[in-house]
């Protein structure tokens, strides 16, 4: 069946691209659309009558070599070499060790390695933060200067957010134990406003170096079934520092998205509250009724169900339409981010249907 399509869309060249774990992909289409797709994206966030639905070709993501995290939890999206079987895993920026997975593409805490933070009471005596003023990011930004310097989205991503960096210094059950233990929640609220005093410094070098729009935010809060944590502790021990993240971008022109797995729903409203602009969860959530309820105070990340693998061209305009069925009347509540490819052909349907429609 042939596609119709009534807004059409030209290409002007193409973008640059980067390396994914030292693998470059096809260059993506340059669309020649009414205003650039940063321009777009920003009216989006802000629903100030963006042209057309912000997707996939419009962002590209970093992922920086220069962070000692992304080697250590071996994912690089950047335009020098690394090769993760060789070179991931590793110490992180905090000299926590990871060790570096090939049959699941990624990274764990060493399993075996004392834990770094024993007693968080004294974890001033257990880590130092890096000085990020001794990395050369000059160097990044000329190898980088065609995509820092293009009109599409930047993202960053930082890989160890606010709960998920307490785990990585003290394990997953001593974290959750001292976010509700009223013995040491005076000791994490002390690390979590140095760490978000770092993370200020981060996002500065991200926005300056790397032409940075927004923030992918790494930090899981839930399980397949649950959130780990009440909304009271998240309200308490999260939310304040996941705010000053917020404001860190915020003040600097820039987005936040959260990106954060498992059935965690009801913590949506602290999200809200924390500030964050787009929240990227998985599946199990009921997103179409979070849509509905939230689409004008916050962006929730949905996927196009297409086929893992040989989406056909009904394939990808079923998905669409689909989900403009579903999401009719608050498409400006959405996030879309195909998670199974970059198509050309996605990319002109999801233009044409919401074409100053939104």
């Amino acid at each position: 069946m042939a596609v119709i399509i009534k807004n059409k869309l030209e290409t002007d060249g193409v973008y640059d691209t980067l390396m994914i774990n030292s693998i470059r992909g096809d260059a993506p289409p340059r669309y020649k659309t009414p205003i650039s797709p940063r321009e777009n994206f920003f009216r989006f966030l802000k629903n100030d009558k963006p042209v057309w639905l912000p997707n996939t070709a419009d962002f590209i993501t970093f992922i920086p070599k220069i962070f000692a995290d992304n080697i250590a939890r071996a994912f690089v999206f950047d335009n020098e070499a690394f090769d993760p079987d060789n070179n991931g895993g590793g110490p992180d920026a905090f000299n926590v060790e990871w060790e570096y997975i090939p049959a699941v593409g990624g990274s764990m805490v060493r399993p075996g390695n004392p834990v770094k933070i024993p007693d968080i009471s004294r974890w001033e005596d257990y880590i130092a933060f890096p000085d990020l003023n001794k990395l050369d990011w000059a160097h990044y930004r000329a190898l980088n200067k065609g995509i820092v310097e293009d009109d599409r989205v930047k993202v960053v991503w930082v890989m160890n957010g606010i709960f998920e960096r307490l785990i990585s210094f003290m394990t997953f059950e001593n974290a959750a134990l001292a976010l509700i233990d009223e013995d040491q929640q005076e000791h994490v609220h002390r690390l979590f406003d140095r760490l978000c005093d770092f993370y200020d410094e981060l996002v500065d070098k991200f926005h300056v170096y790397y032409g940075a729009d927004g923030i992918y935010f790494h930090d899981d809060w839930g399980s397949q079934r649950a959130p780990f944590f009440s909304v009271d502790t998240a309200r308490e021990m999260i939310a304040p520092y996941l705010r000053r993240f917020c404001d860190s971008c915020h003040k600097r022109g820039m987005y936040v998205e959260l990106h954060s797995c498992g059935k965690i729903e009801t913590l949506v409203p602290v999200m809200i509250e924390a500030g964050v602009d787009i929240w990227s969860g998985q599946e199990m959530n009921d997103k179409v009724m979070l849509v509905k309820k939230y689409c004008d105070r916050i962006k929730i990340g949905v996927f196009p169900r297409l086929p893992m693998d040989n989406a056909t061209d009904d394939d990808v305009v079923k998905a669409v339409e689909q989900l403009m069925e579903e999401y009719k009347g608050c498409l400006h509540g959405l996030a879309v981010f195909p998670m199974q490819f970059n198509s050309d052909l996605l990319y002109r349907v999801i233009y044409d249907r919401t074409y100053m429609v939104m």
